[in-house]
């Protein structure tokens, strides 16, 4: 059974379904389509969180929900294969190797204020050239990255890589919580800005 709660970001699901309209959806899905359902899906379990108290759904549970939401959204005229056009599995629902998952560990070991000052309001043209908010989320990633490698493998943070799965990971656990310090079309806009910088790139 799926835990999300759908109606906690029920305009963003219905913009979801147009954005992802049937035969549109895959010549829209990197431009609208797919940044719109991960916003959707990131929201989402931003909102469990606040009764979970984890940013992330494990395998079974991200198996009903991603199962769920592709119903809900071809029920108001979605593609029906959403999670192919947009590459969206329930893995990406997990924590996947991120080490921290648990709303408190999260909080006890990110630089809130600075990660909230950063990515309250983004800017649609600044952030892409300035990457105030990417940096921000880069920087608390790789945080909480560190701690999960530095408990089975002590190294220096300066030599942790830049580029890492547990790094991308940690991401997606980051926008998970400003998620839930934003309501849900403020997320949506702060999501959205950032998936458009990296489509113009």
């Amino acid at each position: 059974i799926c835990m999300l709660n759908f109606s906690a970001a029920e305009n963003m699901v219905e913009m979801t379904a147009v954005d992802c309209w049937g035969l549109f959806a895959p010549f829209l899905a990197n431009v609208i389509c797919c940044p719109q359902l991960q916003a959707t899906l990131t929201v989402l379990i931003g909102e469990s969180s606040k009764t979970s108290g984890l940013l992330a759904l494990d395998m079974n549970q991200a198996k009903y929900c991603l199962s769920d939401v592709q119903k809900i959204l071809t029920s108001q005229g979605a593609n029906e294969n959403l999670q192919q056009i947009c590459s969206i599995w329930p893995s990406n629902l997990t924590e996947g190797s991120c080490p921290i998952k648990d709303v408190n560990a999260f909080e006890s070991t990110v630089d809130l204020s600075k990660l909230l000052a950063a990515c309250k309001e983004v800017d649609a043209v600044k952030e892409c050239c300035s990457q105030v908010c990417q940096s921000a989320v880069s920087e608390a990633a790789r945080r909480i990255a560190l701690m999960g490698f530095s408990l089975s493998n002590p190294i220096k943070e300066s030599s942790f890589p830049e580029q890492s799965t547990a790094i991308d990971d940690c991401r997606r656990v980051v926008y998970r919580w400003l998620a839930t310090k934003l309501d849900p079309d403020g997320a949506k806009k702060v999501l959205r800005r950032i998936s458009n910088c990296n489509v113009n790139e």
